[in-house]
């Protein structure tokens, strides 16, 4: 009996071992008590070889804080490319941020630079929020967020991707697309991520919840960020070296920049 329920343990395994996510190459990760540290990851699952290729700015709350930058909704006035709009506040990486209407007006609260803009919706996509205090760096569902004083960067978006260590249930397995995505492990270890590659919410939550993925640390949480056309990224690897600049399509209604503390 001890023999068929081995079995039956290792036949109940196998759809999750044959889709695992591998990474490609021989790449190492960066010390983890690195302050700030740029990865780029390929990632391949071996059931069907889809390949994920994302931007990775791994960093720690102790070190950075963020930034929310809202260059404004009027889509008529010239606006600052991504690098450069991060680059004028003295963030050394940054992501574009979270979803906004055609019109530009931002989908649910957004605090940039300490100006509050919108408020909370209680709409199922935008299902956390994703703060910077005095404090640290907080990542929370929206029914536990308390508003206070002296939050001076916040951006709400969604879905959630990863919640207690899992990817979440019930993401769409549909509708392929860049990704932009917000991490950490609950202890201080923080990413901001943009994928080069196409993939739905329910493969970024997979790859995110596979340890040593797309990240050194367990994952924790994660959420996603205005995605698609709006994918953004930008990290300045230092003087004399070209930073890494994904440039999203289209104009972005807020960005989120790492600020030293």
């Amino acid at each position: 009996m001890a023999r068929r329920g081995c079995l039956a343990l290792w036949l109940a395994a196998l759809p999750a071992l044959a889709a695992a996510w591998m990474p490609v190459g021989d790449a190492v990760w960066p010390d983890p008590s690195a302050p700030l540290a740029y990865v780029q990851r390929t990632l391949e699952r071996s059931d069907d070889d889809l390949t994920l290729t994302a931007h990775l700015a791994l960093f720690r709350s102790s070190a950075y804080r963020l930034t929310v930058i809202d260059p404004g909704a009027d889509a008529a006035t010239p606006r600052p490319t991504l690098p450069e709009s991060l680059q004028q506040t003295g963030s050394v990486a940054g992501v574009n941020g979270g979803f906004f209407h055609p019109d530009g007006q931002p989908l649910g609260l957004v605090i940039a630079q300490g100006q509050r803009i919108n408020r909370i919706e209680t709409t199922r996509l935008l299902s956390g929020v994703l703060y910077s205090d005095a404090r640290g760096i907080y990542l929370q569902r929206r029914a536990r967020f308390q508003d206070h004083p002296g939050i001076d960067a916040l951006v709400q978006s969604g879905p959630y991707l990863v919640e207690n260590g899992r990817a979440v249930r019930g993401l769409s397995a549909h509708d392929a697309s860049q990704r932009t995505f917000v991490a950490t492990d609950g202890r201080g270890h923080w990413l901001l991520g943009a994928t080069r590659t196409r993939l739905t919410l329910a493969d970024l939550a997979a790859a995110l919840s596979t340890p040593g993925a797309l990240t050194p640390w367990p994952v924790e949480r994660a959420i996603n960020l205005d995605g698609g056309s709006s994918s953004g990224f930008f990290f300045d690897r230092g003087s004399g070296v070209e930073p890494v600049v994904m440039r999203p399509w289209k104009p972005l209604r807020n960005l989120i920049g790492l600020i030293p503390r």
